[in-house]
């Protein structure tokens, strides 16, 4: 009994926190909007309904909880430039949180990812992974497999981020006009 004890307490003993902040969400409406001069919040009231019209156009179930945070980007003019929205994923068992850009037009513009705390599958911050999404409009052309590519050893983190910017993708298609 004490050795198992001591082999379980040698092993929490060992157990590493894996977790890296690349980027603020300030210095993510810089890189994913460069056009913008100036954010002013998106409110996003996403009612019942609301998220059933996203599940509907992303075709991916909308997680408990899900309220990303938005930004209308206006550039130098007061014109609106485009969209940042702020979004977390489950990886594997870890949060990633990750922000999108997109166009007015609804374009992906690119994708940042702001902190990931698991220990495997960072490579998802990698620019050849993330170069999958700039010029892609709309959920239908985000698909997991077909239009984005897996990272051996990141298909949680993949699978996951690409749902999710289905999801915002949804909400900017369907709610990108009303601001």
């Amino acid at each position: 009994m004490q050795r198992a004890t001591a082999i379980g307490a040698a092993a929490l003993w060992n157990t590493r926190a894996f977790s890296a902040v690349y980027m603020d969400i300030e210095q993510a409406r810089g890189a994913l909007l460069p056009n913008a001069a100036t954010f002013q919040p998106w409110s996003l009231a996403l009612d019942a309904t609301a998220l059933a019209s996203i599940a509907s156009a992303s075709q991916t179930r909308v997680p408990q909880g899900f309220s990303p945070a938005g930004w209308t980007g206006l550039d130098a003019q007061g014109r609106r430039a485009g969209f940042v929205l702020a979004d977390r994923v489950i990886g594997k068992f870890e949060l990633i949180d990750y922000a999108a850009g997109f166009g007015i037009d609804g374009t992906v513009t690119q994708v940042e990812v702001l902190a990931y705390r698991e220990s495997h599958g960072a490579e998802i911050r990698n620019a050849a992974w993330r170069k999958q999404f700039p010029g892609r409009k709309g959920p239908a052309q985000l698909r997991f497999g077909d239009d984005i590519r897996n990272i051996s050893g990141a298909t949680l983190s993949c699978q996951h981020v690409t749902e999710g910017m289905q999801r915002l993708a949804a909400i900017v298609a369907l709610f990108g006009t009303r601001t």
